[in-house]
């Protein structure tokens, strides 16, 4: 018996294709991602790592294929489409608001974004705690550090209730220290 028999399959590709200009970035990919699995990507500059993150983020659309999500086919238009079933990339050029405080920027792109600041406030810190990151949530994102700023990236997609996270180069922007933590986090 298998390591995967009795998990669920949350992501499958199927035949996953993206062709720019006649040109495959990826080609007839399959790729089945289970329940509690961490997968690493590996490869050459245009292997085509990005563009199947990518797709199954919602950034892009495969040219041919199919992407299923708890067995059920889907077709992301955007990122926030992938969002709302539980898919999420953290990039490695972060996308947050840096004139916006932390806890404004782990609900941004939540329709119930306007909240009342100290609702936003607690919810941030339940997140925040639940990753062992001491920040606080009132802080603006203009004064943080680039590590710091991953991980907002990381407890956003953790708020949004994300079950699965993509990451681009996670600690390319992080200390020593702040890698141990981030494999931890992941380990956790």
């Amino acid at each position: 018996m298998s390591g995967t028999a009795n998990k669920q399959t949350i992501v499958r590709i199927i035949n996953g294709s993206k062709i720019y200009q006649g040109v495959p970035a990826i080609k007839d990919v399959d790729f089945d991602l289970f329940e509690g699995e961490v997968h690493a990507l590996i490869g050459e500059n245009g292997a085509g790592k990005s563009t199947l993150c990518k797709s199954l983020s919602g950034a892009i659309e495969l040219t041919s294929g199919q992407i299923l999500f708890d067995n059920v086919q889907r077709s992301f238009k955007n990122p926030a489409e992938a969002l709302k079933v539980g898919i999420a990339m953290v990039y490695q050029e972060t996308s947050l608001v840096p004139t916006m405080t932390v806890a404004q920027n782990i609900e941004l792109g939540r329709e119930k974004f306007y909240n009342r600041l100290s609702r936003l406030a607690i919810k941030a810190q339940q997140i925040l705690q639940s990753m062992k990151f001491d920040v606080e949530p009132s802080h603006l994102v203009a004064m943080l550090g680039a590590g710091q700023k991953q991980m907002v990236e990381i407890a956003r997609a953790i708020g949004h209730n994300a079950r699965v996270i993509i990451f681009d180069e996670p600690t390319a922007m992080l200390t020593p220290e702040e890698k141990v933590h981030f494999f931890e986090l992941i380990a956790s």
